[in-house]
């Protein structure tokens, strides 16, 4: 009875991972619970609840107001970075259909589906939200157009990227995954941020290169070195991933003036080229985390070999002595019909020895 019970939810298993329409709400909920944690842990844009105490005291808390997404220019940072991971997330939902089920396009199409649902509620209310309650400078049209952008290509470009690295081949892979890899380290930042508070996390925060250097090595183990064109990916991965983290610096640099009383619009072209400077220097030698980056070089070299060790058949029966024993046991005795004619002198007492 037992196995008769286990057979069943096995087979009602299986035929659930059969059907293409969960992948739609998975996506929907991968892209704005996985992605927006760190914002949904801090409180969605109202005051911290650790903080409750001094705000009641200055009144401040009634300043705050829910929001589904960081829709300010000072918190666009942070946007990009749970709208990228948010993707990551929605395309991982793509593996709910067992892959021999195959219809690829059709698990990326649905994923679409689900990430745009869930994209387009909260872009809204964000919207709607920041508009309302925001101070007049965040709900400026000009300033929700722009935060509106930065969310899109966010939502986008993290779809895709996600995509790829769930159900592209190796090297498409690992060149998605580096800027996925520093979001991630920059989304566990946040999310430290948001349980612990600054001070608090600054031993998180110290790990996040570290964490974005072994995210990048795994998507490279994936490559190996079999040969040049994979050998020469591996100095592309990390200039992807240098250049994404320079970005992300210029982009914090920039943030810091979009406020009032900065200069803006007419200063905006301004800090758009200090922005661009900074950019720049980031990646100058002298600021680069060379340690990081040889452990991402560590981490895919071991990940290499411990994939050729599982793959490769020498080593999986090489190592049983009694394998080629077996094997010469359950070969087919040979008949004399297939003998060739021309065989030659002392054949037939050959054939009968190894028919015997």
């Amino acid at each position: 009875m037992d196995n008769v019970v286990s057979f069943g939810s096995e087979a009602h298993r299986r035929h659930a991972r059969a059907l293409l329409w969960p992948v739609l709400p998975l996506a929907a909920a991968g892209w704005w619970v996985v992605g927006a944690l760190p914002w949904i842990v801090d409180g969605l844009g109202a005051r911290s609840p650790r903080d409750w105490t001094s705000d009641l005291e200055s009144g401040s808390v009634a300043s705050g107001y829910l929001s589904l997404l960081p829709f300010t220019p000072a918190r666009m940072g942070l946007l990009l970075v749970v709208t990228l991971v948010g993707g990551l997330a929605a395309a991982v939902a793509t593996l709910w259909l067992r892959p021999r089920e195959g219809r690829t396009l059709a698990r990326a199409g649905v994923a679409a589906l689900g990430t745009l649902a869930a994209a387009a509620y909260t872009v809204a209310q964000s919207a709607g939200a920041t508009r309302q309650l925001g101070s007049d400078f965040d709900r400026d049209d000009r300033v929700l157009v722009g935060v509106l952008v930065v969310a899109t290509v966010g939502m986008v470009a993290g779809l895709l990227l996600g995509l790829v690295v769930v159900l592209g081949r190796p090297v498409p892979r690992a060149l998605a995954a580096a800027p996925l890899a520093v979001a991630l380290g920059s989304w566990v930042g946040a999310l430290a941020v948001a349980l612990f508070g600054t001070q608090r996390a600054l031993p998180v925060l110290g790990w996040t290169t570290t964490l974005t250097a072994v995210l990048a090595g795994l998507a490279l183990a994936s490559v190996g070195v079999r040969s040049l064109g994979r050998v020469l990916v591996w100095p592309s991965v990390l200039a992807i991933v240098a250049a994404c983290t320079a970005a992300q610096t210029a982009l914090s640099y920039v943030t810091g003036y979009l406020r009032p009383r900065s200069g803006l619009p007419n200063g905006l072209r301004d800090h758009l080229e200090a922005g661009r400077d900074v950019f720049v220097r980031a990646l100058q030698p002298e600021f680069q985390p060379w340690g990081a980056y040889a452990v991402t070089v560590a981490v895919g070299l071991v990940g290499t070999g411990v994939l050729w060790l599982r793959s490769h058949p020498r080593n999986r029966t090489g190592a049983d002595p009694q394998r080629p024993a077996v094997a010469s046991a359950a070969a087919p005795a040979v008949s004399p019909a297939d003998v060739p004619a021309d065989l030659p002198a002392g054949g037939d007492e050959q054939v009968d020895a190894t028919a015997r």
